[in-house]
């Protein structure tokens, strides 16, 4: 596993959605946009599921996944690997402040999942002649 930088974890937290991208069994890419996420650990994402259906599929068909998210010129990619959940106290934490999120926006929307991403390498995806570097 890599380890996400303060840096990175602050620009993560910070930025209101991700996109997170995955692949089915074949091949076959699908991204879509989060923007109920938490830093678990310098090693580990959580992505809230509230309306997965290709990408729920594919986590569960092919595990390996990527993570994008930038603001302004600063961006990265997180490679690792997807681990879904939708019951037991470790996703109850996770659908706790959730609900609470969308209870507070006023809308009606409920996690019914989630996936933990455990970070295998933390890329820089900002301009410049770092572009693309493995930066963990």
């Amino acid at each position: 596993m890599a380890t996400m930088s303060a840096e990175v974890q602050n620009l993560f937290k910070e930025v209101g959605d991700v996109v997170f991208t995955t692949a089915s069994a074949d091949g076959q890419p699908n991204s879509c946009v989060v923007g109920m996420k938490a830093v678990i650990d310098d090693e580990t994402v959580y992505l809230s599921d509230q309306f997965f259906k290709k990408t729920l599929d594919n986590v569960q068909a092919n595990p390996k996944v990527a993570v994008l998210f930038w603001k302004g010129v600063e961006a990265y990619e997180l490679h690792g690997t997807a681990r879904y959940v939708n019951e037991g106290a470790e996703f109850e934490e996770q659908k706790a402040w959730v609900d609470a999120a969308f209870e507070q926006m006023g809308k009606p929307i409920k996690a019914k999942g989630g996936c933990f991403v455990h970070v295998e390498a933390v890329f820089s995806s900002s301009p410049g002649p770092t572009a693309g570097a493995q930066l963990a």
